[in-house]
């Protein structure tokens, strides 16, 4: 080493491989202080685009909310934004398309219902889809679209939207008033358990007992377009509203149709004047269609005395409709939507998503069941059965019908108190998200009785008795003693229908407290039931109005307890009675009372209630379900799963 240090040549040697290694040192030094710079300019790229592309889902999300019903699919125009600073200069490009799709449901992917009419469980529902691109520009301004300035740095997402729908809530009303124009309160016994919206005051009161010290209590969220009105005035509001209250809340505009069924569903029936009975089993259904033909007229001598027949008085003079039964083909039930043009009757055991509209009024005849769900079960578990039950009328219990095959009189809907655990009861049990859209006059305020808006309730609420057609002995001049049968006794006994000068009897004549001939819906029934068990909802509810499911039987939302007659009007003669009715040819014998369902306990008529709210309504829809609009046009819209995707060349 020393002899080459010593030789010129050799240091000459070591100087250039010093200067190689500098320059090496150099070189490798820019190389690493390049591929830093560059890595920081990619990742600022990638941070930047992450950013950009959640702001243009969100762009996306907000078009839909203000332009709903998307046909087709539209793109967004371009978006430019520049970031500039002293070491970089980026302009980064968003665009979207939306579109209206349809997917499989997954358990990662919040969906909609849609229109699928046939194949299996996992049928193609409708949804929205924001698929955006972010591209990166070196430059800033115009310069960044001169030249070969993109990145290649891109990002792409898409994300998946669904339009509300009013099976998120568990209660809503668009007017928190009786079809009387009354106030309805929540109380004491009330527990609710999803989200409440009314577009009017919400009203409560402590009362009627429950675990809250009389008031009643709210899990979820509750909004009101008004305000919380108490009785008393002062109410502890945490103890209530564990959820949370937002008082002056947008209001919700309450569709007066069921578009999307009408629009999408498949149809059956014919209009006004027919009823569609209709048994689900499973994955299919089967039924009936009632005709209710043209009217007759019928002509019955009022007697002084009946049974048997005393001197006539004069004739009752009146018309009725019959009713004539044919069997319906039936058909597929399972990711099917129905609309049925007339009233629809509607029972039994549901698999799939299934849901059931009509133009008319709907009727439950029995249980609303799910096929993996046993019955007084919490449906949460359940991930294959979803029903919506749509009325463009009011959606009712029925308290009876005659079978139209053998024309056996059954009673439906009830129930003893203690046949399931408590809150359970006997009764009925609906799985199903609820919707009674019907809209009367707009012209009658909120305030004043309207009959016609859309309720969910019971059939026949002011139950009385009425003479059954009986087998009696009857005594001829002769002394000869024949059995014989009689029947229409009350119409051969009074004037029929009713006048002004010739009431119906009632208490408040100092008569006989008998039921309007076909008030009751089994007339004649010489002990109609009062108290008929539980209403077990697992589901949503959505009304007009709040309807009754409850009466004291001479409460303040009754109208008429003084003989007047009008059913359409809730005018029904007079207030029960549970008092025995003698009969003035039988007395006793006939046995005339008003009484509760074996089993059930209560002074007035109707139901109890057992509500739960399903919470899977939350993240799925049922098929077609009416969908939530703003006042003034917006609608809301609840974002789904967001995914990262391999970005595409283009989105057009």
């Amino acid at each position: 080493m020393l002899g080459i240090l010593k030789n010129q040549s050799g240091n000459l040697a070591i100087a250039m491989l010093l200067a190689v290694v500098g320059m090496m040192s150099g070189l490798t030094m820019s190389g690493v202080a390049m591929r830093d710079t560059r890595t920081f300019h990619w990742e600022y790229e990638n941070l930047q685009g992450m950013h950009m592309l959640r702001s243009e889902s969100n762009r996306g999300l907000a078009i839909l909310a203000q332009h709903g019903d998307l046909v087709g699919s539209i793109l967004t125009p371009l978006r430019s934004v520049a970031v500039s600073s002293t070491s970089i200069n980026r302009t980064f490009t968003l665009q979207s398309r939306v579109t209206k799709e349809k997917s499989e449901q997954t358990e990662n992917v919040i969906i909609t219902g849609g229109t699928q009419a046939t194949g299996s469980l996992g049928a193609q529902r409708e949804h929205y889809k924001v698929k955006s691109l972010v591209e990166t520009r070196h430059g800033a301004g115009q310069a960044a679209f001169y030249g070969a300035n993109k990145s290649i740095v891109r990002k792409y997402g898409e994300l998946t939207i669904i339009q509300s729908k009013f099976s998120e809530f568990m209660y809503f009303t668009d007017m928190d008033v009786s079809p009387a124009g009354k106030n309805v309160y929540f109380y004491g016994p009330d527990v609710v358990t999803g989200k409440v919206h009314s577009n009017t005051d919400i009203n409560i009161k402590k009362a009627g007992g429950g675990s809250n010290n009389g008031w009643p209590t709210f899990l979820n969220l509750v909004t009101t377009a008004g305000h919380v009105v108490s009785d008393p005035s002062n109410y502890p509001l945490n103890e209530i509203f564990l959820g949370g209250l937002v008082e002056e809340y947008d209001g919700y505009d309450f569709p007066p149709q069921a578009n999307e069924l009408r629009s999408q569903a498949t149809h059956i029936g014919a209009g006004d004047g027919n009823i569609y009975l209709i048994n689900v089993e499973g994955a299919s259904w089967r039924g009936l269609h009632g005709i209710i033909g043209p009217t007759r007229r019928i002509s019955k001598i009022v007697y002084d005395e009946y049974p048997p027949e005393g001197d006539s008085l004069y004739t009752n003079n009146f018309t009725v409709q019959d009713t004539l039964w044919t069997p319906l083909s039936g058909g597929q039930s399972a990711n099917r939507a129905f609309f049925i043009k007339g009233e629809l009757w509607l029972q039994g055991l549901f698999s799939g998503y299934q849901t059931w509209g009509c133009s008319g009024n709907i009727y439950l005849l029995d249980d609303i069941a799910l096929t993996n769900t046993p019955i007084n079960a919490n449906p949460i578990n359940n991930s294959t059965d979803v029903v919506g039950i749509v009325s463009e009328k009011s959606i009712i219990l029925k308290y009876g019908y005659k079978n139209p095959v053998d024309s056996v009189r059954i009673h439906t809907n009830m129930g003893a108190d203690n046949e399931y655990p408590a809150p359970a009861g006997g009764g009925i049990f609906i799985y199903a998200a609820l919707c009674a859209l019907g809209e009367g006059p707009d012209d009658i305020p909120s305030t004043q009785p309207n009959f016609e808006d859309g309720v969910f309730t019971y059939e026949y609420q002011h139950p009385h008795p009425s003479t059954p057609a009986i087998f009696a002995n009857v005594e001829y001049p002769d002394g000869t003693i024949k059995e014989e049968y009689f029947d229409w006794i009350d119409i051969h006994r009074r004037r029929y229908p009713p006048t002004a000068s010739q009431p119906w009897p009632s208490p408040a004549l100092g008569q006989q407290s008998l039921d309007l001939p076909w008030y009751n819906p089994l007339w004649p029934e010489r002990q109609p039931y009062l108290e008929r068990g539980t209403i077990n909802i697992w589901g949503a509810l959505a009304q007009r109005r709040r309807g009754f499911v409850h009466r004291s039987g001479n409460d303040g939302e009754y109208p008429s307890n003084d003989g007047i007659w009008n059913v359409e009007l809730d005018m029904c003669g007079y207030p029960i009675s549970r008092n025995p009715l003698p009969d003035p040819v039988f007395g006793n014998q006939l046995g005339l009372i008003s009484m509760n369902y074996p089993g059930t306990s209560g002074g007035g008529t109707g139901y109890k209630k057992n509500y739960n709210y399903d919470n899977r309504l939350l993240t799925v829809t049922p098929l077609l379900y009416p969908e939530v609009r703003l006042k003034g046009g917006k609608n809301p819209m609840q974002d789904g799963n967001w995914t990262l995707k391999k970005p595409p060349r283009t989105l057009q």
